[in-house]
């Protein structure tokens, strides 16, 4: 039984969590929000602790992160749970099996091994949210750094900044799913009404930790594509991550109107400043900035540094955010 060191005992006998946003107060025998914490009189167990859902090597641009050693493939792991209650009823992966036959373990050590074994340059934590399972997650990080590969996590930004404090300094990338920029639409689409600390945790990963993140929106008309929501997001972005963050702008929905909000949101997040505005199409190449010179080709099966000296544009020198190093600057 593992126990979540980031907890604090009341007075009643209780316990709070902090190891994501909703801060559960617990008493023994309650499960947190995110279904995968039992609080006993001892403390709130990590239910989850150490088992995996999924694992696959593949590139790791399939997580939306085109800027972050392109062209090398990652292996993904993920466990169980999610902290939004949106993803708890669409997700996969949201409650641990009944069946024992399907609770597999994987050691962090092991996570890291499999990794060097099958020549992946890093581990994209994925399928469930890092924020519910914080300790094993940490484990992964320091064991995956310890043997100079990349770690990154795809997460809704919904971990307290004691928890992402903890993670910062062996994490290289996140990202980020930023489902709204306004109250309505993360209620409906994350069920949620307080959003804006995930705006703070993406802040302090990026100016604290130096963490490179991506942003992934997916629009559905009518909920999160208004044009002013869009441009507040945008701004957001451009002021506070910086100009050259990717932002990813994908359909949430099929049908011409979800085509149409797309194509708006790409306009309106150049307009505000962003440099990269990326669509769905696998195939995009990223271009220089200044000089317009392809510096990452994505015309064929995996995607080829054709432009790059270090982080810098070949033909004119441009400093270009592209992460290339597991070394911090």
């Amino acid at each position: 039984m593992r126990l979540t060191e980031l907890s604090e005992q009341l007075p009643d006998g209780g316990w709070r969590c902090n190891v994501c946003q909703w801060q559960c107060v617990l008493h023994a025998g309650e499960y947190g929000h995110c279904g995968v914490r039992l609080a006993d009189e001892e403390g709130i167990e990590a239910l989850g602790d150490g088992m995996i859902s999924a694992a696959l090597v593949g590139a790791v641009e399939e997580y939306r992160l085109w800027h972050f050693f392109p062209g090398t493939n990652a292996l993904s792991v993920g466990s169980w749970g999610y902290a939004l209650p949106a993803d708890q009823q669409r997700g996969q992966y949201a409650q641990l099996p009944s069946d024992e036959t399907r609770r597999r373990r994987l050691d962090p050590e092991r996570v890291a091994l499999v990794a060097l074994e099958r020549l992946c340059r890093g581990v994209v934590w994925s399928y469930s949210d890092p924020a519910v399972s914080h300790e094993y997650v940490l484990d992964v990080l320091r064991s995956v750094r310890a043997n100079s590969r990349y770690v990154a996590l795809v997460t809704s930004g919904y971990q307290t900044q004691a928890a992402l404090d903890q993670l910062g300094p062996y994490l290289d990338g996140i990202s980020l799913e930023l489902r709204a920029f306004d109250d309505a639409g993360y209620q409906r689409l994350a069920g949620i009404e307080q959003w804006r600390g995930i705006l703070d945790i993406a802040a302090r990963a990026h100016n604290h930790w130096r963490c490179h993140i991506e942003v992934t929106t997916r629009l559905h008309p009518g909920v999160n594509d208004a044009a002013e929501q869009l441009q507040a997001l945008a701004e957001w972005m451009r002021d506070t991550l910086g100009a050259e963050t990717p932002w990813h702008v994908l359909p949430g929905d099929v049908g011409s109107a979800a085509a149409a909000a797309v194509a708006r949101a790409r306009r309106i997040g150049h307009d505000a400043g962003l440099r990269y505005v990326y669509g769905p199409e696998p195939t995009q190449p990223t271009l220089c900035y200044a000089c317009s010179a392809t510096v990452i080709d994505r015309s064929g099966a995996v995607a080829r540094v054709v432009g790059l000296e270090g982080n810098r544009c070949r033909e004119c020198d441009a400093a270009l955010s592209i992460r290339t190093s597991i070394f911090k600057t």
